[in-house]
């Protein structure tokens, strides 16, 4: 049976599908080759650690929600349910993605610092700078060293966890990107949106747009054709890893 990749949501709100629809398209995958699981659904049934095998690789997806620095108890509660799959994927190094809130999650988990910062936060489109580490990077290929990326966070990775690489920088936010391993990569920014698809984010949580008129924010959007390669590439390290 083909493997597939395994992508952990923390979601409830229209935004779930959304994410969906978007990690499919960017990726150029099918819908065959994913398998969504919501973790804020307490409904929702987790595999079991020694079933981690059956996947070629794990996504954590992002959260318009959850910050982590204000998080209440039973968000936290809920999260937690995954803490022994993350324990298993890092210390058997299986090709992980994870984005945005998912880049934050990985951190707290393994003791990095997340905070509320707002001299880092970022909404809009940034322009993402690689280091020399990044560019031997299966994740980075054909990814020149700086481009353009959709971002939405108010809280960031503000020091990385013990042996975490750095890949990735803005001039806002000093950690975009980094690497756990080898397989194990978190970016800040959203591969899976592009210009088109982030107004409807817009509109689920205005406070990102600041009140503001969401077709005229649009407009000072860019276009972001190789964030996109993100997804594309880790795909590709999924199938390497596990062939």
């Amino acid at each position: 049976m083909k493997k597939k990749i395994l992508v952990l949501q923390f979601r409830t709100d229209e935004s779930l599908k959304h994410e969906r629809e978007c990690i499919i398209k960017m990726g150029d995958l099918k819908k065959s080759d994913l398998h969504f699981l919501n973790v804020l659904n307490l409904k929702t049934k987790l595999p079991k650690v020694k079933n981690l095998a059956k996947y070629k690789g794990i996504m954590l997806g992002g959260s318009g929600q959850i910050n982590i620095s204000s998080w209440i108890k039973r968000e936290k509660t809920r999260i937690k349910r995954i803490w022994p799959l993350l324990k298993a994927i890092i210390q058997n190094d299986l090709p992980m993605l994870n984005i945005c809130f998912g880049h934050q999650l990985i951190a707290y988990f393994l003791n990095g610092d997340v905070k509320d910062n707002p001299r880092q936060a970022e909404t809009g489109t940034y322009k993402i700078h690689l280091n020399e580490t990044a560019k031997n990077c299966p994740l980075f290929k054909n990814i020149p060293d700086s481009f353009y990326a959709v971002l939405g966070h108010k809280d960031s990775v503000t020091n990385l966890p013990k042996g975490a690489k750095l890949l990735a920088f803005s001039d806002r936010c000093g950690i975009e990107s980094y690497r756990i391993k080898n397989n194990i990569y978190s970016v800040q920014f959203h591969p899976e949106i592009d210009k088109n698809e982030v107004k409807t984010r817009l509109n689920l949580y205005p406070s990102y747009a600041k009140g503001g008129n969401v077709e005229k924010i649009l407009k000072e959007y860019k276009e972001t054709p190789f964030a996109k390669k993100i997804i594309i590439n880790f795909k590709h390290i999924c199938d390497t890893v596990s062939n």
